[in-house]
């Protein structure tokens, strides 16, 4: 069931804790931002919603949290003040991740929001970091100095086992073996060549391609100190 943390400065004390919302969802209310910052470490959720606060004080709390690397990979639901004149885009919204709506936090139009925004399984998720790069297994995205690639289910799981042994030459059988539960035999070896081969053509387009090397007859190596 995926959980959500909405945090509301306008949040009575008497409705503080946990409940239910439509299809499944489990909201934790608070309205004490700090708080949920010093439990941010350990209690990661699939979905942050912000409300009752000005754009300014959301920005500022978004790049707290985003500061445990965890919390990158979960959504924003801004939800602006519907009296303000205008929408104030906070400077850390991002629009392929986040979303903003103007409402209260009860309103229906914020509930469907969040129903859109919440994804299970994100808050069990971890970035792969090596140097400058990061992988963000949820949106099978690889954030690096030339600027972001996408990537299929495979690929990213090759590159996690790269990039967790950065700098280090991974054998081929153990991403066929242990990433991907096959037998080593040659087309399981012909199709992680494949991938290899797609995973550097992408590099290739944010220059840097060779990041990835041969190691001839063993397996493959992620170089973080790739130009």
């Amino acid at each position: 069931m995926p959980r959500v943390l909405i945090i509301d400065r306008g949040l009575p004390k008497a409705l503080e804790g946990r409940s239910l919302l439509g299809d499944g969802l489990e909201a934790h209310l608070t309205g004490d931002p700090e708080a949920a910052l010093e439990r941010a470490a350990a209690d990661v959720f699939d979905l942050l919603v912000l409300c009752g606060m000005p754009a300014e004080e959301q920005a500022e709390l978004a790049a707290a949290f985003h500061a445990h690397r965890r919390w990158r990979l979960v959504p924003v639901l801004y939800v602006s003040d519907p009296a303000a004149p205008g929408l104030t885009i906070p400077g850390t919204f991002r629009p392929e991740v986040d979303g903003i709506v103007r409402g209260t936090r009860a309103s229906a139009a914020v509930e469907r929001r969040i129903r859109d925004l919440a994804r299970e399984g994100i808050a069990g998720a971890e970035a792969v970091v090596a140097g400058p790069f990061e992988l963000d297994p949820v949106r099978l995205r690889l954030h690096g100095p030339g600027g972001d690639i996408d990537l299929t289910e495979r690929e990213a799981e090759v590159l996690s086992l790269l990039l967790a042994r950065p700098n280090r030459t991974v054998p081929a059988a153990d991403i066929i073996e242990r990433g991907w539960g096959l037998d080593v035999d040659e087309r399981s070896l012909q199709i992680l060549r494949r991938h290899i081969s797609n995973i550097r053509r992408k590099l290739a387009e944010t220059g840097q391609r060779r990041a990835v090397r041969t190691v001839r007859g063993t397996g493959y190596r992620f170089e973080v100190r790739a130009g």
